[in-house]
Formats: structure tokens, C-alpha cells, sequence
């Protein structure tokens, strides 16, 4: 059993956020502990002065204890680095998953493991290979995880956080492990008290709107402790979940139903009004048109403005004064702020694609990275991923 658990980080976020049965297996086998053995019988030449004399041979012959020296002269792999690259492992392969943590520091080799010993001894009561063992392992193992996958490097919030482990597909540990690193120190915790009470008491929810209210009420002191004073607001709803993947079978998420899980009830329902609005608008030439004759109240409604700027004086705010999208989200928020109800809908859409389509094959192609340039990242996004948001915005009345 000790084998079959040793790395269970390749699905530990996926059964935090699961939504009703259990989860797919990750396609990286949890059964093989990481070598770090380092071969400590290789004496460095100490560049001794030659004094002449020759060494007997005594006729005896080194030992081959198998073991292979580590590599000195590159940088040692940081631990989080080996997590991601066992994660990535084929099944079954035990020579990747071994070779992953040999270039690590010792230290570092022994939290690869010490992940494997926590999760053996303090969820061997769990049923192994279960949704329940993993979460287990996540929330008793937190501190081994932490030390080992570098959390709270970044500075992002404990919302943010959140928002960004619900966009991770529910078996892709390494996304959800960026998004943990990515956080600011303070919010991991809070965040990680979050995502364990909505697997805890609200996995089983039947599809996205039960899980929203159930870890609205469920784990309403965690989800106080993450929004603080500002609950998220309709608003926020909509800057958070347009940078959802969209759920799918083969890509599934529980993105949607986390996010609103963090919103007051106001904003909840100001939201599903708005989505329920502007579904009639689907097929409209200008679609943002179409929302502005059908949906005024609606679109108030959500958001609260007496601004005029359009979306493209929006998108052009932020880039004048932002460094445009990826900038420095208090700016931008500033220059949401002059937009027209249904203009800083149009913005958060548009924003919130291209922001998604971020990481894809073709973005990277071009370089793309925060924030954007202009001149290549945005016309091969906008180009191949959000030409409607785009068209949207950049057609706004």
C-alpha cells in the first residue's frame, strides 16, 4: 500500500473541487518512490602536488553500488520542479518518476518523500485509490506539500486563488499546483480551507448551482476569511468566470460553481438574470447591441455604473494606462470603472479569453506573456480563440 500511495499529488486538487463521483485517475503512476540516492564514494581531486611516489596496487577492485553520483555542474532541481516533472511521468514508469528527483538537493529529495510517508500514516484508514484518500492526503499532509511545491511565492489573492484552481480541469495537478504557488504566502491557507470544505461537504453536489450554494453555506467562515470584507459582487462574478474553461467531459471543471460559491447572494442572482438576458442574444449581428436594447435592466443591474466610455475605450484605458491586459489589476479595475453597464461586460469577456487561451500551443509560438504584446500575442489570441468577445467589444454601441 505504501508503493501505491507514495506520490499522490498527481491528483490531490482534482478531488478538492469534484463534482459528484469519483474522479478519473491521473495518468501519472503514484507507485514509485523518487531515488535520491546520491553516490557519496567518488572522491573529488583536491589538485594535490605530485610528490612522485606511486600508489600500491593491493590488487582490490572499488565496489558498483549502482548508485549514480549527482550532477554538480548544473543547478540542483527546486522540489517543486521534481512534483511537476513526476506528475508528468508516463504510468507505470518508475524509472521517469525516479529520475525526476535525482539533480534535487537532499533536502528537497527528502520532501518528495516525506509527502509519501504523511500520506501512508495518516490516511491508511481511507480507502485507497479513492477521491477521500487523496483529499486526505492534501489536508493532513498540507504542511509536507507546502514545503515541497514552494506555495505562496507570488502574490496573488486568496479570490484569486481560488478562482484560479476552479479553472484547472479536475485531474491536472500541475495547474492547480502553479495556481498554489502562484498565491500570496497569506492566502494559501485560506485558500487550501476553501477548496478542502467544498470537496469535504459539497463533492457530491448534483451540478454547478448546488455546489455555489453549498460552499455559500456550507463553508460560509472559510469563504468569509477569503472574500473578507468585500464578498464578490456580479461584477466579479463575471471578471472571474470568464476565465473559466469552458466544462466539458473530457476537460471538466468545477470552475463556475467555486466561483459562485464566493459571491453574495445578491450577485448570484444578479448574474443568473443578466446570463438568462442576454441567452436571447446569441445570434444577434451585434451581440453587445442586442444586450443594450433587451437587457438595460439587467446589465444595471450587474453593474452599477454612471460611466460612458465604450469597450474600446475600455481596452485602450488599459493599455494607455495598464500596460493593457496582464496588467496591474487595480488599474485596470480604475478604467473598468468609466465603462457603460454593458461596455465593462464586453471588457471583462474579452479580457477574461484572452487571458484564458493564454498558456495554449499558439500563444507560446509567439512568445506571448504578460502583459501582452501588442503587436503579436493579442492579434494571434483574438485571431484563433476570441474572435466573437472581440467583435463584441470592438463593435460596442
Amino acid at each position: 500500500m505504501f508503493m501505491s500511495r507514495i506520490l499522490l499529488i498527481s491528483t490531490f486538487c482534482c478531488a478538492l473541487i469534484a463534482c459528484g463521483g469519483e474522479d478519473p485517475k491521473p495518468s501519472s503512476d503514484a507507485g514509485a518512490a523518487v531515488d535520491t540516492t546520491v553516490d557519496s564514494g567518488g572522491a573529488l581531486d583536491s589538485g594535490a602536488v605530485d610528490t612522485g611516489s606511486v600508489a600500491k596496487d593491493t590488487g582490490s577492485v572499488a565496489k558498483d553500488t549502482g548508485s549514480v553520483a549527482k550532477d554538480t555542474t548544473k543547478p540542483a532541481t527546486p522540489c517543486y520542479v521534481a512534483l511537476h516533472c513526476v506528475q508528468d511521468c508516463p504510468k507505470g514508469d518508475a524509472a521517469c518518476q525516479s529520475k525526476c528527483g535525482e539533480d534535487t538537493e537532499d533536502s528537497d529529495g527528502a520532501a518528495l518523500k516525506d509527502i509519501a510517508t504523511c500520506a501512508v500514516d495518516l490516511c491508511k484508514e481511507v480507502s485507497e485509490g479513492t477521491a477521500s484518500e487523496q483529499n486526505c492526503a492534501f489536508d493532513k499532509c498540507f504542511d509536507k506539500y507546502d514545503s515541497c511545491g514552494a506555495f505562496g511565492s507570488g502574490a496573488t489573492s486568496c479570490v484569486d486563488t481560488v478562482g484560479c484552481v476552479a479553472t484547472c480541469s479536475l485531474t491536472d495537478f500541475a495547474c492547480k499546483l502553479e495556481c498554489m504557488r502562484n498565491a500570496d504566502k497569506a492566502a494559501v491557507t485560506i485558500a487550501r480551507d476553501v477548496l478542502v470544505c467544498a470537496a469535504s461537504k459539497c463533492g457530491a453536489a448534483a451540478d454547478q448551482n448546488a455546489l455555489s450554494s453549498c460552499i455559500s453555506t456550507e463553508c460560509a467562515t472559510a469563504v468569509a476569511a477569503c472574500v473578507g470584507d468585500a464578498p464578490l459582487g456580479c461584477p466579479d462574478i463575471v471578471q472571474q468566470t470568464a476565465k473559466c474553461t469552458p466544462s466539458s467531459v473530457v476537460n471538466s471543471n468545477n470552475c463556475l460553481g467555486m466561483v459562485m460559491g464566493l459571491a453574495d447572494a445578491a450577485g448570484r442572482t444578479a448574474f443568473q438574470s443578466y446570463g438568462t438576458c442576454k441567452d436571447q442574444c446569441t445570434q444577434a449581428v451585434n451581440v453587445v447591441g442586442c444586450w443594450i436594447d433587451k437587457c438595460a435592466s439587467q446589465a444595471e443591474a450587474c453593474f452599477p455604473s454612471t460611466g460612458s466610455s465604450n469597450c474600446q475605450d475600455l481596452d485602450k484605458c488599459a493599455l494607455d494606462d495598464c500596460e493593457g491586459i496582464g496588467g496591474d489589476p487595480d488599474c485596470i479595475k480604475k478604467c473598468i470603472g468609466k465603462g457603460k453597464s454593458t461596455s465593462q461586460d464586453a471588457y471583462l469577456l474579452y479580457e477574461g479569453c484572452m487571458v484564458r487561451n493564454m498558456n495554449t500551443k499558439e500563444a507560446k509560438t509567439v512568445n506571448c506573456m504578460f502583459p501582452y504584446d501588442q503587436s503579436t500575442c493579442v492579434p494571434v489570441i483574438k485571431g484563433q480563440f476570441c474572435g466573437s468577445e472581440a467583435q463584441n467589444c470592438f463593435t460596442d454601441q
